[in-house]
């Protein structure tokens, strides 16, 4: 393993440890950030380093006295890890109305004063209408006279435009190396490619970028291995895949190619165009996500007819649906979607990801038959 994927590999594998170890070393400050759309840039720019939350992989038992189970994994997991302190790292989190679930997470750790920060974005779920880049620009400037009053210091336009363009280079980096994976499906494991992307998420964007640039050229002159059924991976909107599944897909003799998961490409979509007014590019880029994304209002995208055309643009022989149990906006959306995906005749296999243990065992019977039933196609 080279050393950029080995840290990449390690920062994933214990993140709360590696963060609490950044800031012993560094004196920094740290703030988590909710998925999806919390604009990390003016975190950055006001000299604080923006985390975007997880669920961790340890048991519930804390959390559960003050929420329910019927909330999903991810909302469960952050709460479960907060109130038993492996959060302590963290100064501050920032939220936003992404659905009803991740609300609770600002309602229930505010209440209880875990953190010396907090503060919640409201965003337009219809990001289309004539007031939507206006509202979104109040919001984002509010967020930043509310960093700049923590931290006793001017978050300058200047300073914005910098960590964009610094953030703009890691997702232009991380495309890169999708389409390097698309190429050679197999120079990486599917759970080397997500600890990437998730790491992204974690460290301080200068070194990831250093360090993606080494991987990828190590990985331009690799022999890739061919002969593998190419698979399409959607779903898993605030979580990461659990690698065992992907270990599974992987085993019975699939390559996965692409996806639209939130630890994947949903992350790096599109750079802020930059502007005299850097909190309006910043807002232009939300408004303009081209990902359909079930939270959101959209009416002039269709999430199933933009799935299968990204199957077929990545050359997949079929999807592979990985939807977070007791996610409501992926479970009221995914039946039109899987009948998009049926009348373009693209075979579709799901498996719904539980933070709870599942049963493997069942999961590589299923993917084997899938895999077969594609091979004879």
């Amino acid at each position: 393993m080279s050393r950029s994927l080995d840290k990449f590999v390690r920062v994933t594998a214990n993140p709360y440890s590696s963060l609490s170890q950044w800031k012993a070393r560094t004196n920094g400050k740290i703030f988590g950030c909710v998925p999806m759309h919390i604009p990390e840039e003016i975190v950055h720019a006001a000299g604080l380093l923006p985390v975007v939350l997880w669920e961790g992989d340890e048991p519930f038992d804390e959390g559960h006295a003050i929420i329910q189970p019927f909330f999903c994994g991810f909302v469960r997991g952050v709460i479960d890890l907060a109130v038993k302190g492996k959060l302590h790292f963290l100064d501050g989190i920032i939220c936003c109305d992404e659905c009803v679930s991740t609300e609770a997470i600002d309602f229930l750790l505010r209440r209880r004063g875990l953190f010396d920060y907090f503060e919640f974005l409201f965003l337009p779920a219809d990001r289309k209408g004539d007031t939507s880049k206006v509202y979104v620009m109040e919001e984002f400037e509010r967020l930043r006279a509310s960093l700049a009053q923590y931290t006793g210091k001017e978050i300058d336009d200047a300073s914005l435009e910098q960590s964009i363009r610094l953030y703009n280079r890691n997702r232009s980096l991380l495309r890169k190396l999708y389409g390097l994976r698309r190429e050679k499906p197999t120079v990486l494991k599917a759970r080397e490619m997500y600890a990437i992307v998730m790491s992204s998420m974690l460290m301080p964007k200068e070194e990831h970028n250093e360090l993606l640039e080494a991987l990828i050229s190590e990985l331009a002159a690799k022999e890739a291995i061919d002969g593998k059924v190419r698979l399409f991976l959607s779903g898993t909107l605030c979580a990461a895949p659990r690698s065992e599944v992907l270990d599974l897909i992987e085993d019975t003799g699939g390559a996965i190619v692409d996806d639209d998961l939130y630890v994947g490409s949903r992350y790096f979509e599109g750079d802020v165009p930059l502007h005299a007014d850097p909190i309006e590019s910043l807002a232009e880029r939300y408004v303009n996500l081209s990902l359909r994304t079930p939270t959101l209002v959209d009416h002039e995208h269709d999430w199933g007819h933009q799935l299968v055309e990204m199957v077929n643009r990545s050359g997949s022989q079929a999807l592979i649906a990985l939807p977070l149990k007791n996610c409501d906006p992926h479970q009221l959306h995914y039946p039109r979607v899987r009948q998009k995906l049926a009348r373009a005749g693209v075979p579709e296999f799901f498996i719904e990801m539980e933070h709870e243990a599942m049963s493997l065992g069942q999961i590589r019977t299923r993917i084997q038959a899938f895999m077969e039933m594609i091979g004879g196609r």
